[in-house]
Formats: structure tokens, sequence, C-alpha cells
């Protein structure tokens, strides 16, 4: 009974191994968020809402935490994957005090221009054909 468990396991292993093979391409994506062409605050998001997929593909929104120094690479399905071809509006978000479950009053360092994918004016343009990106996302706060 053990060695059929265990040949079950290193099926199922095999097969969900096998799942992220079928992931569509995606092209690598990173950047950096500067507020008044300084480093951010703090670390934060960068959201990146599809508004029209690339031809062939699916539309899939994706994400990019930045680090204290602004740096951030895309993510889709991974860490770091980037994006799938198409357009994109963005929006980011960096916190003093994040949205909490303690009543505590939500305070952003970013101006409510860039808190949303309508009024951010932040959109980009990702192609098949294209090789890896590198943008410049700048919060103007005064």
């Amino acid at each position: 009974m053990a060695q059929h468990t265990a040949f079950i396991l290193a099926v199922l292993l095999v097969l969900v191994g096998g799942c992220g093979s079928n992931t569509p391409k995606t092209i690598r994506v990173s950047g950096r968020v500067t507020f008044d062409d300084q480093p951010p605050p703090g670390q934060g998001t960068v959201y990146f809402l599809p508004v029209e997929a690339g031809e062939g593909f699916p539309s899939r929104p994706a994400t990019g935490d930045f680090d204290n120094d602004g740096n951030f690479k895309a993510k889709t399905f991974d860490p770091g994957d980037g994006l799938m071809p198409g357009k994109y509006t963005m929006y980011i978000e960096c916190y003093q005090t994040p949205p909490n479950m303690e009543g505590k009053p939500v305070k952003s360092y970013v101006p409510s221009k860039y808190r949303s994918a309508a009024t951010s004016g932040l959109s980009l343009e990702i192609t098949p054909t294209m090789g890896p990106q590198h943008i410049k996302l700048e919060v103007a706060t005064r």
C-alpha cells in the first residue's frame, strides 16, 4: 500500500509540475517609481490593469511591488515574469498607514490622481515582439 501511495504522489507531482508549462508568454517589465524624482517614501505597489489584450493573448492584470528605492518587477503569474502583451493603464499605492482592520485612518503617500487607473495618466503597451522593458513612473506630489 505504501508503494502504491508513493507512486500516486509521484504522478501527481509530475502532473502539477507540468501545469506551469502552459503559461502564456509574458514580456519582462521592470522599472522604478519615483516621487518628485526622488525615491518613494516607502514600499508600495504598481497595478497594471489590462485595457486591451494583445491579439491571441488573454487579458490578465498584473502587479509590481516596489522596494524603498522604487524598483519593481511586474508579476502576472510568477514573481518577475512580466506582462502579457496588450495595453494597460496603471495606478500606484504607497501607504504611510495602510488599510487595516483596527479602524486606523488610512494615509497614502500617493496623491489621489495616481491612486486610480482612470486618472493616473499612466499607460503602457506591450507587444509580443518586445524584449525586456524598463520603465520609469514619476509621481508628482507638488
